[in-house]
């Protein structure tokens, strides 16, 4: 779990306090400008890079149920995906503070975890407070989806057939959590909530994008094995900034 690389430098996420105080009287608070994410114009943009030699991943050696043993061959451990010119994969990019001061829409399109022969898909995902989360099996077998959130109630539930559907929605920001299957030990996602847009994942080729408003800002990016770096950066309208975050194995002492 993320809490045992990352315990010293967690992800935060940033929350609105509206607080007045009046004699006897009680004032509701302003309602906060909406912004349209899709009005941004600074690009922001980069890699997420791997220093030194990339650890062997070992294959992992599926059981659980005889559909797993049959279609998981070749399954290996996702918490360091690195591309071939050494880019790092399932990394959380996001804004951690300067996007306050303004409201976003909850997005209606839903975010989906899905369980494609004996793994999550994807592997990491990011999405908003109350956006809907479907977890869907995809397998002819029978997982459970049990969610270790603190910031939310965590969950846990069974989706018995292929083609079982819950969907979640998230009351809260919360830092990564991990989701698993207690009937395969081996299967893993983590998922990141946010009150706001300004999030994303490096893609398959490690790059990711991020579109902002103008400002400043502190970006985050998040890694399960290897915790969290940041930067500081200034955007302004239609700018565009070249953004690479690093990554490297810890050695011991």
């Amino acid at each position: 779990m993320w809490t045992k690389s990352v315990a010293a430098a967690a992800v935060s996420f940033s929350l609105i306090s509206l607080a007045g105080c009046s004699s006897g009287k009680v004032t509701a608070p302003a309602a906060l400008p909406a912004y349209d994410p899709s009005t941004a114009t600074a690009r922001v943009f980069g890699s997420i890079k791997f220093e030194g030699a990339p650890p062997v991943m070992e294959p992992i050696r599926a059981g659980g149920s005889a559909y797993c043993v049959r279609n998981g061959r070749g399954i290996v451990d996702e918490g360091v995906s690195i591309t071939s010119d050494k880019k790092l994969r399932n990394v959380i990019v996001y804004v951690r503070s300067g996007q306050e001061g303004r409201s976003y829409e909850t997005p209606a399109m839903p975010v989906v975890l899905d369980q494609q022969k004996c793994v999550y898909v994807p592997h990491v995902l990011t999405l908003m407070v109350n956006q809907k989360l479907m977890v869907r099996n995809s397998d002819p077998t029978f997982h459970n989806v049990h969610g270790l959130s603190q910031a939310n109630p965590p969950f846990n539930f069974a989706q018995t057939e292929k083609g079982a559907e819950n969907a979640l929605s998230f009351d809260h920001p919360e830092p990564p959590f991990h989701i698993g299957c207690d009937l395969h030990r081996w299967m893993g996602a983590f998922v990141g909530v946010f009150d706001h847009p300004f999030h994303t994942i490096s893609g398959t080729n490690g790059n990711f994008e991020l579109r902002l408003p103008p400002g400043k800002y502190e970006i985050g990016a998040w890694q399960e094995k290897y915790g969290e770096k940041t930067a500081t950066i200034d955007v302004t309208d239609k700018s565009q900034l070249e953004l690479n975050f690093s990554f490297a194995e810890k050695t011991a002492n």
